[in-house]
């Protein structure tokens, strides 16, 4: 089939993730609708062209939808050869993905998905994920936070409190590195690195309490995502950590209304245990961006790495913030 992504033209901005480059260009409407995401990340200096390995993101308004898209079923598409199509609905949207030398990737926006806060909030992650997951890198559902260079991963099922979780820790002084999604890479002991993790967006979706709890209403709004949540940029207070090294992996899980998240105790799981909370971060998987084979290398390796434990949470939020840091001080 012929080359479906467009050339990479037009202004852009350059970041990394972790230490992968990416190329963001666009139209400059499409453009200012989905930088704001990425305005946290680490700023690459040198020019586009001197960078080995970067990705490229071209950005695009297509208020009609592309009419090579507009009738395909809403979900991920193989096209072969490695190359992904996911179609959004509701509003119209595609992300593409072609591997090739220059990681070439497109994520066109109808004039509705322009103002959504699903896409402003998290724009293009399922080709980001497939482009991160050739480099070996692993995007997952899972929020982080970090303390003097060390994270913790959040990880839970939807609704189940990571987003409040890990902007409550943002407010008691850790660093942020993602609420719903981030970007995880396990030990190179050939370079001496440990596991680490990285952010992706300086976003995050909060529902009407959650956003009371946090004091939050007036933080810099992106959208409405389908779901009823506020999408919104972090406030210039809270720290965004760029990437730090992976410490420990906390299941969290929503405890009764009036439990105090002092009494609550931290549990250190099994492996197997583990394996079984973590299946909730395999969103990538679910959505074709990685193959599961992936997912399950990735954790497994994880596991080996960093210990594993489980946490009740409860609406004490400086609670909950003490319980976390506790784990990274080892007490």
């Amino acid at each position: 089939m012929a080359d479906p992504l467009s050339n990479h033209q037009g202004q852009g901005v350059a970041v990394t993730i972790g230490h992968h480059p990416l190329i963001i260009h666009g139209d400059n409407r499409a453009l200012a609708a989905v930088t704001p995401a990425f305005a946290r990340l680490p700023r690459l200096e040198r020019a586009a062209g001197s960078m080995p390995l970067h990705g490229h993101l071209q950005v695009a308004l297509r208020p009609e939808g592309d009419e090579r898209w507009r009738n395909w079923p809403r979900g991920s598409h193989r096209c072969g050869q490695g190359f992904l199509a996911v179609v959004h609905h509701d509003p119209f949207a595609v992300e593409l993905h072609q591997p090739a030398a220059d990681a070439a990737m497109e994520f066109q926006l109808s004039e509705a998905a322009l103002n959504s806060g699903e896409h402003r909030a998290q724009p293009a992650h399922h080709a980001l994920a497939a482009w991160l997951a050739q480099r070996g890198a692993l995007m997952v559902h899972a929020g982080a936070v970090e303390v003097d260079g060390r994270a913790l991963l959040l990880v839970g099922r939807g609704g189940s409190g990571k987003s409040t979780t890990a902007l409550a820790c943002a407010q008691a002084g850790f660093g942020f590195l993602g609420d719903d999604l981030c970007v995880v890479e396990p030990a190179d002991p050939a370079m001496g690195e440990p596991a680490r993790v990285h952010a992706i967006y300086g976003t995050a979706k909060l529902c009407a309490d959650s956003q009371e709890r946090l004091s939050a209403e007036n933080w810099p709004r992106l959208g409405v995502t389908p779901r009823g949540k506020w999408a919104v940029t972090l406030p210039d207070h809270l720290s965004v950590a760029p990437s730090a090294a992976l410490a420990a992996i906390v299941l969290v899980r929503p405890g009764a209304p009036s439990g105090r998240a002092q009494q609550a105790p931290v549990l250190p799981l099994s492996a197997m245990e583990a394996l079984s909370g973590l299946a909730s971060t395999a969103l990538p998987v679910a959505n074709g961006s990685v193959t599961p084979s992936q997912w399950l290398r990735t954790m497994a390796a994880l596991l080996r790495e960093v210990p594993v434990f489980s946490l009740e949470l409860s609406w004490d939020l400086p609670a909950v913030a003490d319980r976390l840091r506790s784990i990274l001080d080892g007490r």
